[in-house]
């Protein structure tokens, strides 16, 4: 399973596994969420319901 973190100072959504950037269909970083979890529904990937904001 794969959080999507929103990377706050960016506005970057990104995909951790494990506690560590991952890829989904080749990509690590997508513009929104709703493009975030498409790709992983897409790849069949599960994704967490919590979304993860830093804000540094």
């Amino acid at each position: 399973m794969i959080k999507i973190v929103n990377l706050g100072r960016t506005g970057l959504f990104v995909a951790m596994q494990n506690g560590a950037l991952t890829t989904i269909g080749g990509r690590s970083h997508w513009r929104s969420f709703d493009d975030a979890r498409s790709a992983a529904n897409a790849a069949n990937v599960k994704v967490s319901d919590t979304v993860l904001r830093t804000v540094l």
